[in-house]
Parts: structure tokens; sequence; C-alpha cells
């Protein structure tokens, strides 16, 4: 079986359910407005903490980050998620990232300290610094279904997510590509609909932006649901394995 056909045949289930799961679970948008409050209220207290202000701001970034992956989750895994469920979320995989996050703030600190003039050369007219970031946002895309289905903890989150990307590069970001383009043709399809209907006035501003947020955060709850669903099938599994499955029980 060629890698295509493997790509097909896993990912035809899958884009199915995520889109029901994400139908079900609608109600998802109101957290994301729930994120964007405890935000402003946050950043303001952060303001007044001084040298405390950076630590503030990561904890809470990690506690909002712990808190959407522990309910796409539990969409995943219960196909729902309840008020206690957004409640306990803050805290179930907070020391998981932050701990990331400190380990991504020191190798930035250090290539900025001892590395300075390596990084800040240009090539292409690109800085190596970032050409590194991007390289890491390829090798590392699959961080967060990591965080939250597999048991690891600190630089075994990472050392993990970078062995399941290079063992499954092209059946981990051909989909992911399509499912980015699919977002985008929707995004574009939602505007050209709100132009029409005369949405884009001054006097519709603001139902126009409530709109855009609810579109966003659903489409954006998509992925991340069908992101987490193909990890579960590609760490589970190996390609001929998936083949065996498929030829077991035609």
């Amino acid at each position: 079986m060629n890698i295509i056909q493997d790509i097909i045949l896993t990912n035809k289930g899958i884009i199915y359910k995520s889109f029901k799961l994400a139908i079900k679970n609608w109600k998802i948008f109101l957290v994301g407005i729930a994120y964007f409050i405890f935000s402003i209220l946050m950043f303001r207290i952060a303001s007044y903490a001084w040298i405390l202000g950076g630590i503030i701001i990561a904890l809470f970034q990690s506690a909002i980050i712990s808190n959407y992956l522990y309910l796409i989750e539990n969409i995943i895994e219960y196909e729902k998620f309840t008020l206690e469920d957004f409640k306990r979320g803050f805290t179930v995989y907070l020391r998981k990232i932050y701990t990331i996050l400190i380990i991504f703030w020191f190798v930035g600190f250090g290539a900025d300290l001892f590395l300075r003039p390596i990084v800040s050369m240009r090539i292409g007219g690109f800085s190596l610094w970032f050409i590194i970031q991007i390289l890491a946002f390829i090798l590392l895309n699959s961080l967060p279904e990591t965080i939250y289905q597999k048991h690891y903890i600190g630089f075994d989150i990472i050392t993990y997510s970078f062995e399941f990307i290079k063992e499954n590069f092209f059946e981990w970001f051909i989909p992911n590509i399509c499912i980015i383009a699919l977002i985008w043709a929707v995004h574009i399809i939602t505007n050209k609909v709100m132009f029409l209907i005369g949405l884009n006035l001054n006097i519709f501003s603001m139902l126009k932006i409530l709109i855009d947020a609810v579109v966003y955060i659903l489409l954006i709850s998509y992925g991340m649901i069908y992101r987490g669903k193909l990890f579960n099938v590609l760490s589970t599994s190996t390609r001929r394995k998936r083949m065996f499955m498929r030829n077991m029980y035609k």
C-alpha cells in the first residue's frame, strides 16, 4: 500500500468524525470568550507586578493552554466537555506546559546571549534564528497532542514529538495542510457571504466581530479535534499495522 492510499484511508473517517464532534460541541466558542476576558484581566494585573509580570503571564498562558487541551481531550475521548471539565482543565497540564515554556525560554535566552552573531546571520533574506524557529515549528508540530495524549514530562515531551514527526512526516503534514486549506476556504467564503448581506458595514461591525469570533473558534476547534484523532491513530500504529487491520476487517 503506497503512502497516499494510506493517508486517504486513514483520514476518510477522521474528517467526518471530527466535523460531527465540532458541531456537537459548538459551545466551545463560549470558552474562547472566557479566555479573552481572562486575558484582559490577567495582563492588567501583570502590568502592576513589575519583574514578576513575566512569570505571571507565563503561568497564565500555561493555564489557558492546559484548559483548552483538556477540553479537546474530553471531546475526543467522551464526545463532550462539562463545566467541571472547564474548571479542572486549568491545572491538568499546567506543569507540563510551563516546563516546556521554560525550556524554550532558556534556549532563546542562551542563543541571544552566547550565539547572537551566529543566529543573526542572514540566509536568503531571513535570519538564521528565524529559520531555526520555523524548523522547530515543523519538527515539534505535534507538541500539543503529545502533551495530552502521552504520559511524558519535560524534555521527554519534546523528544517524543520530534520522533513522531520523523516517523510520520508525510502522514501528518499532508492531511494537516489540507485541513488548513479547508479552514482558509471557509474563512474566505464566510467573509464573502457577510460582505454580500451587508455585514461589512460599520453599523454591523460588532455583529461581524462576533460572527468572526464564533466561526474562527469553531474552525480552530475542528482543526484541533482532527489533529488529536489523527495523532491518536498514527502514534498507536504503523502503516503496515493499519494495512493489516483493514484487510482483516474486509
